[in-house]
């Protein structure tokens, strides 16, 4: 009984409980779980995407640790554990989202299965795949065409614009699950439905839906690829479908979904090719082409007549307005919000270090709401919102900010010393002020 019992606690608190730092039941879960996604991936990874490298790596817990894999530095500070995998810190290194970031001075592929949304441990290990595949992109390939998030938030609101676009998604799974016998017609309507769009959006906006096509596609298609070979059960299989297939084809209007859905129509780009062409992942990247392009380039398809998209037209109509009505609404709720208002006004624009495209919501040319991710500033001087609204005003691009706007609690605020210091559940900011003023329930701070 007492080796069954310290048996149990061994699971619970992890490999190491000489490290510093303690762990919860959840951070063992994944931690035990990491070695066999390194066995995973160093078997599929030749088959999913010959040539494809796998960088380092690194799962997390906000507020709790990071572990570490596969990094050819691994810092100082880190706690060797079991299977080369290092301990450190989430809160010295900083590691927000599921993305990429420099670990001394190596891009390292990273996840937070803090999050809520995991349905299985594969479901989290296969959104770290992807992030590796953006890895090996930046490091090695180096020619993929990544997509500039300013272009997003500009976006143009038509409804013609979305109809198309909805019609062009179903014609995707069309030529995926549809009759061989419709690919040919399938594929000449998507190719002019395109060719129409430019019409209504332009050039610029169409090539940044091809860029997030270009660098999003095929990470995604790693990603699918290896949630099908691993998931094992119900929910898991219901999952694959719901995410790389029904969020294709479910109504969007505006901005709303629109680079989440390049992702997917990018990845079905990739099934295609799959299915007719024998190592296209290497002619693609040597090509210099947008995967849209070496798309076409290899299924050569003709222009076409479109067919009448009357209803596609009706229901954009509708809905592309109230989309555009949210703005305004959502502005509103930002500001009626509780809390001390507090506004920084930079003398000069602040480096600007990080945000997420995807929850960033431009309600007109000068002013940017973010939910999920902000970062500002740099050493002594910073700001960093995570899973907390926060407002920019711009001036000519996302990146130069003039001001940045969120809600605290007054008795967590310090303004000593010339210094602006705050650290909440999801903000922490710490700048040096020249003045400030102060209403009943806002600060106006201008800081260097």
């Amino acid at each position: 009984m007492r080796k069954a019992l310290a048996l149990l606690l061994l699971l619970i608190v992890g490999w190491n409980p000489a490290t510093a730092q303690s762990l919860e039941p959840i951070d063992s879960i994944y931690l035990n779980a990491l070695p066999q996604f390194s066995k995973n991936i160093m078997r599929i990874t030749s088959q999913v995407w010959p040539g494809m490298t796998i960088g380092p790596y690194a799962i997390f817990r906000i507020g709790g640790p990071i572990f570490l894999k596969n990094h050819p530095r691994p810092p100082a500070d880190a706690k060797l554990l079991k299977n080369d995998i290092y301990q450190l810190s989430q809160s010295e290194y900083s590691l927000l989202g599921t993305s990429q970031t420099e670990i001394n001075h190596s891009l390292t592929a990273h996840n937070n299965y803090g999050q809520p949304q995991y349905t299985s441990i594969n479901q989290f290990y296969s959104e770290l795949f992807h992030e590796l595949h953006h890895v090996y992109q930046r490091t090695v390939v180096k020619t993929v065409q990544f997509d500039n998030p300013a272009d997003l938030l500009t976006y143009p609101e038509d409804y013609r614009n979305d109809a198309a676009r909805q019609y062009e998604d179903e014609l995707l799974l069309s030529m995926l699950n549809g009759p061989p016998q419709q690919f040919q017609e399938n594929l000449n309507r998507f190719y002019s439905s395109r060719l129409f769009r430019q019409t209504i959006i332009g050039k610029k906006y169409l090539d940044y839906e091809k860029s997030v096509e270009s660098c999003e596609g095929p990470a995604t298609y790693c990603e699918y690829r290896y949630m099908k070979i691993f998931a094992s059960t119900l929910q898991e299989q219901q999952y694959i479908q719901k995410r790389f297939f029904e969020m294709l084809i479910e109504p969007t209007y505006g901005r709303d979904g629109l680079r989440n859905k390049r992702l997917l129509s990018g990845m079905v780009q990739c099934l295609l090719l799959d299915r007719k062409f024998k190592s296209w992942q290497s002619e693609y990247y040597r090509s210099g082409l947008s995967l849209n392009a070496f798309f076409f380039s290899k299924f050569k398809p003709r222009q076409a007549e479109l067919p009448n998209l009357a209803i596609y037209l009706s229901k954009a109509n509708f809905f592309t307005a109230i989309e555009k009505e949210k703005h305004g609404i959502n502005l509103k709720s930002f500001n009626n919000q509780g809390g001390l208002k507090i506004t920084l006004l930079f003398k000069s624009p602040p480096q600007f270090r990080g945000f997420d495209p995807m929850h960033a919501e431009a309600v007109n040319d000068s002013l940017v709401l973010h939910t999920t991710l902000l970062k500002l500033g740099k050493g002594a001087n910073y700001f960093t919102a995570a899973n907390e609204r926060t407002a920019t005003l711009i001036e000519g691009s996302i990146w130069t900010v003039k001001s940045v706007t969120f809600f605290a609690q007054e008795d967590q605020i310090s303004l000593d010393n010339n210094t602006i210091s705050y650290t909440g559940q999801h903000i922490q900011v710490n700048w040096h002020y020249t003045l400030k003023t102060k209403t009943d329930n806002s600060y106006l701070i201008t800081v260097e």
